[in-house]
């Protein structure tokens, strides 16, 4: 779990939804979310919830997404789905895969231009 130094402004950003830089950043930001979270008042996991957290991944990508980019996402929502798990006793490892996969064709289409620029794995 990564954790951003307190004093220089990025903490207070990210809890605020100012898109993350790094992976770091973005695990950090989905952390606190869901940390948070209302708990209590929705008691489960809703629509918002999902919305913004695939805010947070969609402003992380940003207009030209690479493949550091997705391979970073990829591995936040893993590895933040675990701690979250691991210590908030909170299951949202559907819920994060779910938002993984819906990149699925826009990574594939971003595979294939790669291909065709510059060829195939021999």
């Amino acid at each position: 779990m990564p954790y951003i130094k307190s004093g220089d402004g990025r903490r207070e950003a990210l809890q605020n939804g100012e898109p993350a830089l790094n992976a770091g950043e973005l695990n950090y930001q989905i952390f606190y979310y869901v940390k948070h979270y209302d708990w209590r008042k929705y008691r489960q996991i809703d629509y918002n919830f999902l919305a913004t957290i695939t805010k947070f991944v969609s402003n992380f990508l940003g207009d030209k997404p690479n493949y550091q980019k997705y391979n970073d996402m990829t591995g936040v929502l893993i590895r933040c789905y675990k701690e979250i798990r691991r210590r908030l006793y909170i299951d949202v490892e559907s819920e994060f895969i779910e938002i993984m996969e819906s990149y699925d064709d826009e990574i594939a289409e971003y595979e294939d231009t790669k291909i065709k620029e510059n060829s195939d794995v021999e």
